[in-house]
């Protein structure tokens, strides 16, 4: 079983039953859809994916697309491009994303180590995310 960890940079699912994981020195598969693969990691670490969820609306009022803190103690935050309700999404690691390049239709993610990714997906669906995810941390730093 994979928990997400501050190496890992992008989940994509695949389909229902499997996941995409990409991390900082490796790509893989694993028999786990998204969903299951997030609010596994959030249970490793103390709390589900519904929990989180709520958490983050009670902090800035967001209860769509939720950006979410996978672990507490190093702040781990993960955005999905869908709804998180979705078992074939898209999450991104907020803390391990560089920036962002609107490149066509595509989005150019840079992540570190200058790991770079296209993705299928509005450069304004990213933006709007991120800015989510930088509400998100802003508030959890505050406390």
């Amino acid at each position: 079983m994979y928990e997400i960890d501050l190496s890992t940079l992008l989940l994509i699912g695949i389909d229902e039953y499997h996941t995409k994981v990409i991390t900082i020195d490796d790509e893989f598969i694993i028999k786990e859809n998204v969903r299951n693969l997030v609010d596994n990691s959030c249970r490793f670490f103390g709390s589900s994916i519904n929990d989180r969820i709520k958490n983050t609306n009670r902090l800035i009022n967001i209860s769509s697309k939720t950006p979410i803190v996978i672990e507490d103690s190093r702040n781990i935050i993960f955005f999905p491009l869908k709804s998180t309700r979705d078992k074939i999404n898209i999450w991104i690691s907020f803390n391990n994303l560089v920036t962002y390049e609107k490149n066509e239709k595509k989005t150019l993610l840079i992540f570190k180590n200058n790991k770079n990714i296209y993705l299928d997906f509005s450069y304004y669906i990213v933006d709007n995310q991120v800015t989510r995810s930088m509400m998100l941390d802003y508030e959890i730093k505050k406390r």
